[in-house]
């Protein structure tokens, strides 16, 4: 499943994003961390495809500076309203995750980490997803930079190993030029869903693909 990442600095824009990715994708996530004005409940009163709400720290990625306590109040707002997913970083500990837990009714919940500097040890790596599922994730989520070829294979090896070691659903692929690989081989290795750019919209990550070209490559490799 391709999931697009719906960048925008004005809600006008976020919505009309919104409208065109369902021809394009079958979820999306919006990044409240992107507008000027975060909100929540027009992106869930205009579509019918499931929704990710993602307010990303500025440490991990995020486009603005909001404080732990702002990220958590709008993605506790998306929780109570029945949004498909919320995902908050692993780092922001236990009290955070408590909170969101508390709040959710039918909403999962994804941990996610994010290393925009290099790919950390396998082992290592491997400790991030066993904690996750500890906190109680539905799903969790590892990105880290690939900065040489074999990266991808450490980072992508997360994927079967969480499935079979932990029964646990991991999305892991690499960020950057070299990572563009690992976002295809994650899907076909059995990640939930991998996230993708907008054709003519703004990329949440380096080496994000556009969703059409994913698509066009998936639709060759896979059989």
């Amino acid at each position: 499943m391709i999931c697009v990442s719906i960048v925008e600095q004005e809600i006008e824009a976020a919505l009309e994003a919104l409208k065109e990715a369902s021809r394009v994708a079958e979820m999306a996530e919006i990044r409240l961390d992107a507008l000027k004005e975060p909100t929540v409940e027009p992106f869930l009163s205009s579509t019918k495809i499931p929704l990710l709400f993602t307010y990303r720290d500025p440490a991990e990625g995020g486009f603005s500076s909001a404080s732990l306590e702002e990220r958590l109040f709008w993605l506790k707002e998306a929780a109570k309203k029945g949004a498909a997913w919320v995902d908050l970083e692993l780092r922001a500990g236990e009290k955070a995750f408590s909170e969101l837990q508390t709040v959710k009714t039918t909403s999962r919940l994804l941990l996610s980490f994010h290393d925009f500097m290099d790919t950390p040890p396998l082992n290592e790596l491997r400790n991030i997803v066993r904690e996750m599922k500890g906190r109680g994730a539905d799903l969790g989520k590892v990105v880290t930079m690939i900065k040489r070829p074999e990266d991808n294979l450490t980072i992508l090896s997360l994927i079967p190993w969480a499935r079979k070691e932990l029964d646990f659903p991991v999305i892991a692929f690499g960020m950057g030029e070299w990572g563009k690989i690992s976002r295809v081989a994650a899907l076909l290795l059995g990640a939930p869903f991998v996230y993708a750019s907008m054709p003519a919209g703004k990329k949440a990550a380096p080496g994000q693909l556009d969703a059409l070209v994913l698509r066009e490559v998936l639709r060759y490799l896979q059989p």
